[in-house]
């Protein structure tokens, strides 16, 4: 039997990944571990779920720890704290077929990633990474961490009282607001800066609405979103997995890059059920193609609170729905 070690094991990824190796390969034993200050505040249904779902649970993995994580077959970190752990700690480490290089966390920083994607001729956000130079900002602006650690501060400020009552200000980023809803997404597997295989989303409802985790998301494609993730992938000689995101500009009439989530993203097990190519080189997994065009991730749904609860009922009823552990619902 292989012994499989989810990293941070309730996080919505971890149970995507979770859910369909034990769905898929019977041959796995799957643990669940913590990195410390993880764990410490779960919700009832996340307790639930870790007994469902991971035979062990190691409480806090810490360098004392790291002599022990040799004796599993396969260790997946899945969110932004744990990719970069490993990272950190393993230097280039391996996932099925794919090698993750640790050149990668470069996609971390926010500053640095989004400088050299414009230098490839690609729309980006203007920017503003200092804030001493507030008579240049035009607001509104969208503000968002400078160095991803997962989750954290995002949102839009309306003026410039806004702006310096933030917390935590000298860690984030400025950007112009791009209006719309949508965030358009190019899931990938990359090699040597070169696309494997590839799945893109529109999430047009998000946690937090400003943006964050998909809630209500569909099938979609676009030629310049592959060409330009294409162009940027091969320019950053990426290996690994990833999602780049964009917004769509009406005034440029053309989509804006976002960013890079270097890691395994929120929303793929609606990748994993319209591509099974991206499971395969992960976990060597072979799973049937649904090619569902609609998800609604119920759980999140229900966060954003009974005003989106009511207003998105009617998805319901043309979705796949997804809910990845037992909640209570707080309006």
């Amino acid at each position: 039997m292989k012994k499989i070690l989810i990293l941070s094991p309730t996080i919505d990824q971890a149970i995507a990944i979770s859910k369909y190796i034990k769905k898929y390969d019977k041959n796995c034993i799957l643990h669940g571990g913590f990195l410390p200050k993880e764990g410490f505040s779960l919700l009832p249904g996340q307790k639930i779920l870790l007994g469902r779902i991971y035979s062990k649970v190691i409480t806090t993995i810490d360098k004392n720890k790291l002599e022990m994580l040799n004796s599993y077959d396969m260790i997946i970190p899945t969110g932004a704290q744990s990719t970069y752990w490993m990272s950190t700690h393993f230097d280039n480490f391996k996932v099925g077929q794919i090698i993750y290089s640790k050149s990668n966390i470069q996609c971390f920083d926010k500053i640095v990633t989004l400088d050299k994607v414009q230098k490839l001729g690609i729309p980006v956000p203007e920017t503003y990474t200092d804030i001493s130079k507030v008579s240049n900002m035009k607001f509104p602006l969208f503000y968002k961490q400078k160095f991803e650690k997962g989750g954290g501060d995002r949102g839009i400020v309306f003026s410039l009282c806004e702006l310096i009552g933030l917390p935590n200000i000298q860690d984030l980023i400025f950007q112009e607001y791009i209006p719309g809803n949508s965030t358009f997404g190019v899931g990938f597997i990359a090699q040597n800066g070169e696309i494997l295989t590839s799945f893109q989303h529109e999430e047009y409802l998000s946690l937090p609405p400003v943006g964050g985790s998909a809630v209500l998301i569909r099938k979609y494609y676009n030629e310049i979103l592959e060409k330009y993730t294409e162009r940027i992938v091969r320019n950053l000689e990426y290996n690994e997995w990833g999602l780049a995101e964009f917004k769509y500009c009406p005034r440029r009439r053309d989509f804006v890059f976002m960013e890079i989530k270097a890691k395994l993203w929120a929303s793929i097990e609606f990748a994993f059920m319209n591509n099974n190519k991206i499971l395969e080189y992960l976990m060597q997994i072979k799973s049937p193609v649904k090619n569902i065009e609609r998800a609604i991730f119920v759980h999140r749904l229900a966060a954003l609170g009974i005003k989106y609860f009511l207003t998105n009922l009617r998805y319901f009823f043309n979705s796949k729905i997804i809910n990845y552990y037992t909640f209570i619902i707080h309006f």
